[in-house]
């Protein structure tokens, strides 16, 4: 029997390689005991909360360039998250920089 077709590579091509790990990488990210994201160990409390506080500025924002108009569930989030970043930022004045 005469194949028209040729079989696949043994190997995998470098790009078919990165593709794969990424998508094993994205994967396994979404499964649900994964974490969302992780921490460096060696993070310092200065960075934390400096850290901190530009994610709950980042929410802030995001929600308010949505444009969309926010139930009142949405509008006590977005408190909660303001009342947070202001928390965080008053602790970060108070720590002495190195």
């Amino acid at each position: 029997m005469v194949k028209v077709t040729p079989d696949p590579p043994r190997f995998l091509s470098e790009d078919a390689l990165l593709n794969r790990r990424a998508i094993d990488h994205y994967l396994k990210a979404c499964a649900p005991d994964a974490p969302n994201f992780i921490l460096n160990d060696n993070l310092s409390f200065e960075d934390a909360l400096a850290h901190a506080a530009d994610l709950l500025h980042c929410a802030v924002e995001t929600a308010h360039a949505s444009g969309e108009a926010m139930n009142a569930q949405q509008q006590a989030v977005m408190h909660l998250v303001e009342m947070a970043k202001g928390v965080v930022e008053r602790a970060l004045e108070c720590v002495q920089p190195r």
